[in-house]
């Protein structure tokens, strides 16, 4: 993706439209820094990406009614030969449109009903 598609893009995280999305404003954050799990990056950088999902999710809302949002994190082991670099989804959840998630990703579920089935 180009910086154009990037919604937020700072000097240290950048967030963009996922490019196969699960919902509508299904957004990617991620260090521009490459590692492979949050956990790698410094306080700083972790607190930065949390800044970005909370920025993103008060776009969203402002923009579209949803009911609660799914935070998935994707990590990998630095053992692996093409580790993944690390990211965090931000997943809307709009009224009565069901979600799948998919597998392979560390799920949190951020509202204020019950989580769906």
């Amino acid at each position: 993706m180009s910086p154009e598609d990037a919604w937020i893009m700072t000097e240290f995280v950048v967030a963009l439209p996922h490019d196969h999305p699960l919902t509508p404003c299904h957004t990617v954050v991620a260090p521009r820094r490459h590692v492979a799990a949050f956990y790698d990056l410094d306080v700083q950088e972790q607190r930065m990406m949390w800044d970005v999902v909370g920025e993103i999710r008060k776009r969203v809302t402002s923009t579209l009614r949803v009911e609660g949002f799914d935070i998935g994190f994707a990590d990998s082991s630095p053992d692996r030969e093409d580790p993944v670099h690390a990211h965090i989804h931000v997943v809307p959840r709009t009224l009565g449109a069901p979600v799948h998630l998919p597998p392979g990703i560390e799920w949190v579920y951020l509202g204020s009903n019950s989580p769906p089935a």
